[in-house]
């Protein structure tokens, strides 16, 4: 009997061991932000970040950033001056409250920053930002277009009052100055 037994036991005390492991690894939330939804089209990405010390929810009620045609001009070809801008950037969250979105250029740091103020959605025409954030233009391949200037790699960010968050990448290019 005790040949069976002490073998039965450790076997037991094992499969114990294992199942008390597994329990402890499913229980376990990976640290920082959890992405609830991302897309990619071409240079272009976009995301839904939950806040890390919260659970994720089933459907996220922020939506994805929308900012189509980011455009890089030059106003006067005989200066190395450009100007990026968007046409519009719109973010929603209903039924939450959207609380704030920033504009970040990737050398240059934050250039815009929008609050609201019991508002369900932003929509941020081109002229709210004048005539845009001034860059240097740069020389033909300056940013690995062979045709073009200087490249900027751009990020906005929305956060609304759930704490979720929602962020937009791109890279605008612009046109090179030829003195």
């Amino acid at each position: 009997m005790r040949k069976f037994a002490i073998p039965m036991l450790v076997t037991a005390l094992l499969f114990m061991v294992t199942f008390v492991a597994i329990q402890v690894a499913r229980g376990q939330v990976p640290l920082g932000p959890i992405v609830l939804s991302q897309e990619t089209q071409s240079e272009s990405m976009r995301e839904i970040i939950a806040p890390e010390a919260s659970t994720a929810p089933q459907q996220p009620t922020i939506g994805f950033i929308d900012s189509p045609s980011a455009t890089c001009y030059i106003p006067d070809p005989a200066q190395d001056s450009c100007y990026i801008n968007w046409y519009y950037m719109s973010v929603s969250a209903s039924p939450n409250y959207m609380i704030t979105m920033t504009a970040t250029l990737n050398n240059i740091g934050p250039v815009a920053h929008i609050q609201g103020f019991f508002q369900t959605s932003m929509y941020i025409p081109y002229n709210m930002l004048g005539q845009g954030v001034k860059v240097p233009c740069g020389s033909l391949g300056a940013g690995g277009n062979p045709q073009l200037g200087n490249a900027y790699a751009f990020t906005i960010r929305a956060r609304d009052s759930a704490g979720l968050s929602s962020a937009n990448y791109g890279t605008v290019y612009c046109p090179a100055f030829n003195p």
